[in-house]
């Protein structure tokens, strides 16, 4: 049972990242928000996070089908 988790945290991180790669200004917090800047870096936050998070699923479920 405990294998499952790293599969289940990728899932959780992907969908987070899909959160702040679409919603940046929601996800920012709330000082810098008019910041474009503070906005872009969150996005590309998001788009790297979901890819670690797809990885992370991915590379677990290679590891538990051997």
């Amino acid at each position: 049972m405990y294998y499952l988790i790293p599969v289940f945290l990728g899932i959780v991180i992907a969908i987070l990242g899909v959160i702040m790669a679409l919603f940046p200004r929601i996800s920012t917090k709330a000082s810098r928000r008019d910041d474009p800047n503070a906005v872009r870096k969150t996005r590309i936050s998001g788009v790297v996070m979901i890819i670690m998070g797809i990885l992370l699923a991915v590379l677990r479920f290679i590891l538990l089908t051997q």
